[in-house]
């Protein structure tokens, strides 16, 4: 993990043909209570073109029970291809939050 905001278990390796609902749970230092507003953006090459692929590569929604967000399902991504996978949520102390993980597509 290279800063706080980054997924404690990231970087991920993931498959080409698998489809993956990420988790995170989210410490209560960062808000408690109901969390709302849950959206999930997944971006291709991050270092590079940076394009936001959310609407061919995440199905479902994003969802939270209790301190626990869980990604819509991650799919369908480029062998060989870097990925970042955001989530932004809002704390029930009205505090917009955003956190993150590195995905390495797999064969």
């Amino acid at each position: 993990m290279s800063d706080k905001r980054e997924f404690k278990e990231s970087p991920f390796d993931q498959g080409s043909d698998e489809q993956i609902a990420y988790k995170i749970t989210v410490p209560t230092s960062w808000g408690t209570a109901t969390l709302s507003s849950l959206t999930s953006v997944l971006y291709e090459d991050p270092d590079g073109a940076n394009t936001d692929v959310s609407a061919t590569k995440i199905s479902g929604s994003t969802t939270a029970s209790g301190q626990v967000i869980t990604t819509g399902l991650v799919k369908l991504l480029t062998a060989g291809t870097k990925y970042r996978l955001e989530v932004k949520w809002t704390s029930s102390e009205s505090n917009v939050l955003e956190a993150y993980a590195i995905i390495f597509a797999q064969r």
